[in-house]
């Protein structure tokens, strides 16, 4: 589930959800005060999904051979969109996890929230690990950038960006103190405010993406 983030103490935490919204709800939902990172205002899963059944061959007609890359990019993000808002969701209860520990003046119980919060950093990899080879190629332990032919010389690139929980990916470090100090639940908190930053960003780069395939196809089949 897509999410916000509102201060409070120093920290941002969810806001509260009053009905649960579905895969891409908050990244095309956002309709004021749009910074440059936000996602483009367009129906990109409806578009995603018009664009791929018109180009679906059939089997008494002609195959376009200069539309497949351009549909097997579109399958691509969509596959990545859906995963990234798996993993957005699993930051958003893991944000609420180490939010609750900060008031636990208990020990033993910050412990306990500290092992919760682990197993939810550690499902993110799972996620990453159970990928559709469509959506590792851009979000993936091997992801590398999607070169998509245009037709002629001209090619369009969609850049990779990697989200398992390294270094390389979101920087979500394990609770090695278990929680015992304040320190390192805010430590954890500020890599999660991180995370999910690069989790929008590649969400909105992938939306704009789209939008460039979307209407590329559309020209190529009105040219047809």
């Amino acid at each position: 589930m897509a999410f916000s983030f509102t201060r409070s103490n120093g920290h941002r935490k969810p806001k509260e959800k009053s009905e649960r919204r579905g895969p891409f709800s908050g990244l095309l939902g956002r309709k004021n005060d749009q910074e440059p990172d936000d996602i483009p205002q367009m129906d990109v899963v409806g578009g995603l999904n018009r664009a791929l059944r018109k180009t679906a061959p059939k089997d008494d007609a002609p195959q376009h051979e200069d539309d497949a890359p351009i549909r097997e990019a579109l399958a691509s993000i969509e596959c990545a969109l859906y995963s990234i808002d798996a993993i957005r969701e699993v930051i958003e209860q893991a944000y609420e996890v180490a939010l609750s520990a900060q008031n636990v003046e208990d020990a033993g119980g910050r412990a306990l929230l500290a092992e919760r919060y682990d197993e939810l950093r550690l499902s993110i990899n799972r996620i990453i690990e159970q990928l559709d080879e469509r959506a590792a190629r851009l979000i993936g332990r091997n992801a590398h950038n999607l070169d998509v032919k245009l037709g002629g010389k001209a090619n369009y690139s969609v850049s990779a960006v990697r989200l398992d929980i390294s270094p390389k990916g979101l920087e979500l470090d394990p609770p090695r103190e278990a929680f015992a100090t304040f320190d390192e639940i805010t430590r954890v908190l500020e890599e999660l405010d991180s995370a999910v930053k690069k989790a929008d960003r590649a969400a909105a780069g992938y939306c704009r993406d789209a939008q460039f395939l979307i209407s590329r196809l559309s020209q190529e089949q009105a040219a047809a």
